[in-house]
């Protein structure tokens, strides 16, 4: 007898094989896609998470020291007396004006803006004065440093004096002061007890390169010598790339703003007297490029600009009275 033997297929034809490498193909170019778009929306919430954070941070930061612009003790009609000589190094015009500006000066031809005004209080006389010239009695150390600025007020008469020693110890601790005058006194009068002190503070706000100088930041200039550039202020804020200015000009002595006018107005100048408010306006852009997908035009203080890169930016703006200047 003859037995036939049957032969069973173990293996893939040509054609099946090449079906499964499409099929394995299309599935892997549907989940790099979905890989890709989902790494592309983060970066771009990211990004706009990020450039969110910075302007309300960078407006907060602004906004604080604008409402202490023009505080010169408890009341702000007080005699004020700048007694820091102004061949001094550290001598600052503060009683000038509260509040000064600069037009179109910094980077990516933003303003700068300065406040000056006297900040917390930090320390009280413990008991009477002597006399003008004086050593100044207080219980508390403070945060003092030789050569800073101090505010002293009564509410009827104030002194802007510059600490020169810091004598005994807490609590009979003693301010010492002077002035490049022999004929004058160190300070207007002998204060009483419970008199405060404050900071003396001038404070700049302008654009310049950060830490990374590839990103442009919002820097801050405390108590600025006539040789610092705002380079040379702390860094507050990375990624805000432009700041302007519109100061609020009370025309009819009403307390309230009657036009915005910035620095640079060639017809109409603010006369900063009557400023009592400041419009500021920050544009701040993402820390990494190609966000999108094409050239985003946006549009800051009313004028459309079309970028070079793909950045995300958003503009920040905000009006804060200066309380100090309107009372």
């Amino acid at each position: 007898m003859r037995t036939t033997q049957q032969t069973t297929q173990t293996g893939f034809t040509l054609i099946e094989l090449m079906i499964a490498l499409v099929i394995g193909l299309l599935a892997t170019g549907a989940m790099l896609k979905v890989y890709v778009d989902s790494s592309r929306l983060y970066r771009f919430n990211e990004g706009l998470a990020r450039i969110q954070e910075n302007g309300r941070f960078g407006l907060e930061f602004i906004r604080r020291d604008a409402r202490m612009a023009g505080f010169w003790g408890c009341y702000h009609g007080a005699d004020l007396t700048n007694r820091i000589s102004p061949g001094s190094t550290g001598y600052i015009s503060y009683e000038s004006n509260d509040i000064t500006g600069t037009n179109n000066d910094g980077l990516n031809s933003s303003d700068s803006v300065t406040f000056s005004g006297a900040g917390n209080s930090v320390a009280t006389v413990s008991s009477n004065m002597t006399s003008a010239d004086s050593a100044i009695p207080i219980s508390s150390t403070g945060n003092f440093e030789l050569g800073e600025s101090l505010l002293i007020s009564d509410c009827e008469t104030a002194d802007i004096f510059q600490l020169t020693s810091i004598g005994g110890s807490a609590p009979s601790l003693t301010l010492e002061h002077d002035t490049d005058s022999n004929t004058s006194p160190d300070l207007s009068k002998a204060y009483a007890s419970g008199t405060r002190l404050y900071a003396a503070r001038q404070i700049t706000f302008c654009i310049a390169p950060g830490a990374d100088t590839a990103q442009p930041a919002l820097r801050r200039l405390t108590n600025p010598t006539s040789s610092q550039t705002c380079s040379d202020g702390e860094e507050l804020v990375e990624g805000i790339e432009n700041m302007q200015i519109l100061f609020g000009e009370d025309t009819d002595g009403d307390g309230t703003a009657n036009r915005y006018l910035s620095i640079g107005d060639d017809d109409l100048v603010p006369n900063m007297d009557r400023v009592v408010s400041v419009r500021i306006f920050l544009l701040a852009r993402s820390l990494n490029n190609n966000l999108t997908t094409e050239l985003s035009p946006y549009y800051f203080v009313d004028q459309k600009i079309i970028p070079t890169d793909k950045r995300l930016r958003k503009v920040f703006t905000t009006t804060i009275t200066l309380r100090n200047k309107t009372e």
